[in-house]
């Protein structure tokens, strides 16, 4: 019997890991079927972690501001860790391992066995929630960890860190196309393939160029590989008596495809494939250094002008305080020589009331006389 494995990144759902709710692909009359083998929550778990850590950390802040009141939460906000992983385990698919048939019992013994095992093979991966579920059309294993390193000299001494907890247990990557959490993965598929193994299951490998070689073994493989034979190349372009000079500039970087160096053909064209990879490679990283270039350009160009602009923005600001001043002073300046008219007109008034009053009222001549 063969059958594939699958090891998928999971959202770490704990409403769905723990059957809180039913979704719509869950048979609930098999939910009692599950096994849940441990869970904490996972504020709890990063105290039972970390707590001892924090504390110390904290009481040798001089600073307040530096003090870490939640350790999880600042994790949990961080761009460089995740507060944990989640991971799923599934030997075969819904039509030759589901979960209702004897081979569907049969993949449920295996995950079983092999989670009991992951513990202990992975030290560093501190798992505070693990589930079994045999109500979905595969049976399944959720396992969610928080990975940690200690005897940090930086931050807590206990940390979180993916990539240093798979150091401590040995595990390390070559770059973005080989990583540690590649190899990992490959190292966990092969430990639920020996147990598969012994309950009658082999291993079927899909996408691989040799069968008794993982992917990620055989890309390993082929690289060092291609390595080794300009390597050879290097050596028998040596050996034909090929110029120091030639065979420095050979070793600094692949060979340039306008050398005259007479070696023979299969090494040439070995030298030349490398050369090819070198100029693809130096061409794309011209383009992205141009391009960083004139970005930067960009960047302080608008400064330059962002900072102009502030500046005349600013005259400009005061410029318009002193003409609106102007303009209010003149403004005030017009209505005190209107309020001064209607003073002068009232009392002009007043004068000519006061002197038709008292004319009229004043006695005539005659009757003095």
């Amino acid at each position: 019997m063969k059958r594939t494995i699958s090891a998928m990144s999971g959202k770490g759902s704990v409403n769905h890991n723990r059957r809180t709710f039913t979704a719509e692909n869950v048979d609930p009359a098999r939910s009692h079927l599950n096994i849940e083998y441990c869970y904490t929550p996972i504020q709890q778990a990063y105290d039972q972690l970390f707590g001892e850590a924090l504390a110390a950390y904290n009481a040798k802040q001089k600073r307040k501001d530096r003090c870490i009141d939640n350790y999880y939460e600042k994790i949990r906000q961080s761009k460089q860790e995740k507060p944990f992983y989640e991971v799923i385990f599934q030997i075969g698919n819904k039509d030759d391992m589901g979960s209702a048939t004897e081979n569907g019992q049969l993949a449920a013994a295996v995950l079983d066995e092999f989670l009991r095992d992951f513990i202990s093979r992975n030290p560093q991966l501190h798992v505070y929630s693990a589930h079994l579920h045999m109500d979905e059309a595969t049976p399944h294993l959720h396992i969610d960890f928080i990975p940690f390193t200690t005897g940090s000299t930086r931050g807590l001494s206990t940390r979180v860190s993916l990539k240093q907890a798979l150091a401590d247990q040995g595990i390390k990557g070559e770059g973005r196309s080989l990583t540690e959490r590649d190899l990992w993965v490959q190292r966990e598929k092969e430990a639920l393939a020996a147990i598969m193994l012994e309950h009658g299951i082999e291993w079927e490998k899909k996408g691989e160029h040799r069968e008794h070689l993982s992917v990620l073994e055989y890309k390993k493989e082929q690289r060092t590989q291609e390595l080794a034979e300009v390597e050879q190349a290097l050596e028998r372009a040596r050996q034909q008596k090929v110029s120091v000079r030639e065979v420095a500039q050979i070793e600094a970087k692949p060979l340039p495809l306008t050398s005259k160096m007479i070696v023979e053909r299969e090494d040439y064209e070995k030298l030349v494939s490398a050369a090819q990879k070198y100029v693809v490679k130096e061409q794309k990283e011209g383009k992205l250094r141009k391009l960083l270039r004139e970005a930067k350009a960009t960047i302080a160009d608008l400064k330059e002008k962002l900072a102009v602009a502030t500046k005349e923005l600013t005259a400009l600001k005061s410029v318009k305080g002193r003409l609106r001043t102007a303009d209010l002073e003149e403004e005030n300046n017009r209505l005190k020589e209107k309020l001064r008219g209607y003073e002068d007109t009232i009392e002009r008034n007043h004068l000519w009331e006061f002197f038709g009053a008292w004319k009229k009222n004043a006695p005539r001549k005659e009757q003095v006389l």
